[in-house]
């Protein structure tokens, strides 16, 4: 079974020199998808309705060691508790407040025990991605304090802190034996979180650094009323699950009241500044090899002898019907990517070429039926739109993101699609559950199956020959294994 931590290796960065970025939703989100709907083959048939908090305080927990506030916290501003329904009206503008997600009733013992299996692969491919890593924690077990937990019987979203409380284990499950997303992140990164203003996924937590904080009030991007956020300990809390749609979310404000309704904690997270990037010259397009027919077609393995698996097949849906699919989640990838953070040169490009029309060249198609993988070029050549989907709107799953041309005219290695290498007339892809297999070629594009959705990514071996069948290229490369 895949889940999303072989993703979350995939994407995660070096980071001896800096704390450590290896949360698997900031990094679905930051490094390989702009939009996701849902987590795809790991859907939950459970459904929680959010109940409203009936008197007492949201806190699950009576024990909430913290450390000081800041200096110049603002006092005396209230919000109100409706009597009869335990919901908040915020004061300031009068709405009422969205209620702060359920507590789990799972035991800290039951919510440890589903968590600490996954852990328990986390750490393992860790260790086979050799990555450098600042995260000397070492396993989640019963030395971990459980600081929230969110939930139903079968949905849960928790968060661990380490004993020497440096990380956070974030753990989101679908089911009882269904993981949704599994990582950690420095506690730096996540009190960062509370002080600047990026894109996050719903399940992101923070923390409100001042003591006595009982209810937090959370003001995000395009919505009209506040959410409550449900509090836990030592300052962590979450929004919970995403239940439906899983999108970004972009945090304007958070306040947090005390057990009197009185505000004493106020944050505005700031713009953030993107780093310096560099520039790709504007002359530059994407340059694809020229195609080569093969004389003759490999069906079995050179150094095996194996027959090979056949490639993907061509999908029957026609170009039209496929833009016209994927502008429709490219839609959303645009309403997304207005809701703010930083932004470099490449936006700038991707932003550029505009939505996907019908004049954009459907590059590469494979799928069966309504079942769709597919590499979009804009017409100016310079932005790629690699579009997934299972049904033929974005009202089903799907995942989406847009790529713009680099320096050296290529759209870069990715997972989930490559560019045939200069001379290359057939691919051999080394999958392993299939093994190998012939790539399916088209306008100098190579894909190996339906990528996208819960993927599995593995590095595996990609062969490629000539007209002739002789081999002239060989390369490890990481390649989402998992086909929908």
């Amino acid at each position: 079974m895949s889940t999303d931590i072989e993703r979350m290796l995939a994407a995660a960065a070096d980071d001896s020199d800096r704390p450590l970025h290896t949360d698997v939703d900031d990094i679905l989100v930051r490094a390989r998808r702009s939009v996701r709907r849902g987590r795809i083959a790991t859907v939950s048939t459970a459904v929680v309705t959010t109940a409203a908090i009936v008197g007492g305080i949201a806190a699950w927990s009576a024990t909430r060691p913290e450390s000081a506030g800041p200096a110049g916290t603002p006092e005396g501003q209230t919000i109100t508790i409706d009597a009869k329904t335990g919901r908040i009206i915020d004061n300031e503008t009068g709405n009422t407040v969205t209620p702060a997600p359920p507590v789990s009733p799972l035991s800290d013992a039951e919510v440890l025990r589903r968590c600490t299996r996954f852990d328990t692969t986390f750490e393992h491919l860790v260790m086979q991605s050799q990555k450098k890593t600042t995260d000397k924690s070492g396993p989640v077990n019963a030395g971990w304090k459980l600081v929230v937990k969110s939930g139903d019987q079968s949905v849960l979203n928790a968060l661990f802190l380490s004993p020497d409380q440096s990380m956070v284990s974030t753990c989101t499950m679908t089911g009882p034996s269904k993981p949704e997303s599994y990582g950690r992140t420095s506690t730096a990164e996540v009190r960062a979180r509370s002080q600047n203003r990026q894109p996050l996924t719903v399940r992101d937590s923070l923390l409100v650094p001042v003591p006595g904080v009982t209810r937090v009030l959370v003001d995000i991007d395009g919505e009209s009323s506040p959410r409550e956020a449900l509090v836990g300990t030592d300052g962590f809390v979450t929004l919970g699950h995403a239940w439906r749609i899983d999108q970004l979310i972009t945090v304007n404000r958070i306040r947090g009241y005390d057990a009197n309704g009185t505000k004493v904690y106020d944050q505005t997270p700031k713009p953030v500044t993107a780093p310096a990037q560099p520039t790709v010259d504007p002359s530059v397009t994407v340059k694809t090899a020229e195609p080569i027919t093969p004389q003759v077609l490999l069906t079995k393995d050179p150094l095996t002898g194996k027959p090979l698996a056949p490639p993907p097949p061509v999908s029957p849906l026609t170009d039209e019907q496929i833009t016209t699919r994927c502008g429709g989640v490219d839609d959303i990838y645009f309403e997304d990517a207005g809701r703010g953070g930083a932004t470099n040169p490449s936006t700038s490009v991707i932003k550029a070429a505009g939505p996907v029309t019908k004049d954009w060249q459907v590059a590469l198609k494979t799928g069966t039926g309504d079942k769709l993988t597919a590499v979009l070029v804009s017409p100016g050549k310079r932005v790629y739109a690699w579009c997934h989907m299972l049904t033929p709107t974005a009202k089903g799953a799907y995942d989406y993101t847009r790529g713009a041309v680099q320096a050296d005219g290529t759209f870069g290695s990715g997972v989930d699609f490559g560019m045939v290498p200069k001379g290359v007339a057939q691919i051999v892809v080394d999958l392993p559950t299939q093994g190998p297999t012939r790539a399916l070629i088209s306008n100098g594009y190579y894909i190996w199956g339906l990528t996208g959705g819960n993927s599995d990514i593995q590095t595996v071996r990609v062969r490629g020959f000539d007209a002739q069948g002789k081999q002239v290229y060989d390369k490890q490369q990481q390649v989402d294994a998992d086909f929908d």
